[in-house]
């Protein structure tokens, strides 16, 4: 990050401008986009190992797991569409941060409680509706906001961005379920092999304290996910009032 701000500052035309980045209006949209889903795939991605190891359940229902947050964010994007030829992107993505901060509490709560999985899964698919209408608002007003000579650096710069914000929420919330898991069993060799596909090899070392570490773990993992739910409804309204609701058309 440092060897690219002196390279951008010094080059005459450099391929990635400081201002892709952190200009006062594609710097909200970044933020907003990049809070987004690292709130939605920080623990989206550690669902499948709860519901093996804490639920025990088989790798195909694990595997299902995933799909709720995808609906969502499908259906998320789906609706943005149905809502932009009257809505501003900046009021879609205001809605969406209302619908991620409910999914994710229920979602918790789900976990925390060892409820019905169904709860768990409905509140992933909730808060998959609120990633799909803040991020696909953002790409479109991104693009709205960007000169037509610039549009492709400027779309690229932000898909760059999305890029490193999912990776880091899979190494966030990984390490935040690991080290719960450390703390309570003293050994997380068995969880990775289990993350890494071998529950065969793992099935010997596990047992009821570290299916109540995974829980647990998890349910932490959600919080840190709520906490960026807050930053996303922050920046989002932030998005509104410099942009209103204009009709985007």
């Amino acid at each position: 990050g440092g060897a690219y701000w002196w390279h951008a500052g010094r080059a005459l035309r450099p391929l990635l401008s400081r201002a892709h980045v952190v200009s006062p209006s594609f710097g909200l949209v970044h933020a907003a986009t990049g809070a987004v889903l690292v709130a939605g795939l920080a623990a989206d991605n550690y669902l499948p190992l709860y519901v093996q190891i804490t639920r025990g359940h088989s790798e195909s229902v694990a595997a299902f797991s995933l799909v709720f947050l995808t609906v969502g964010w499908t259906v998320g994007a789906i609706t943005f569409s149905r809502l932009a030829p009257r809505w501003s992107e900046a009021r879609v993505a205001v809605l969406g941060s209302r619908a991620l901060i409910p999914g994710l509490a229920v979602a918790l709560v789900g976990v925390a409680s060892g409820a019905h999985l169904a709860v768990v899964f409905a509140g992933f698919g909730l808060a998959g509706v609120g990633v799909g209408l803040v991020s696909t608002s953002g790409l479109t007003l991104l693009q709205g906001l960007s000169e037509p000579a610039e549009m492709g650096r400027v779309t690229s710069a932000h898909q760059f961005i999305r890029t490193l914000c999912i990776t880091y929420a899979v190494a966030i919330g990984g390490a935040l379920l690991l080290f719960v898991v450390q703390r309570r069993v003293g050994d997380v060799e068995a969880v990775r092999q289990v993350l890494a596909g071998d529950l065969e090899a793992a099935r010997a070392q596990l047992g009821p304290a570290t299916a109540d570490a995974v829980q647990d773990g998890l349910a932490l993992v959600i919080a840190f996910a709520l906490v960026m739910a807050g930053v996303v409804a922050v920046v989002t309204l932030r998005l509104r009032a410099r942009f209103g609701d204009r009709n985007p058309t």
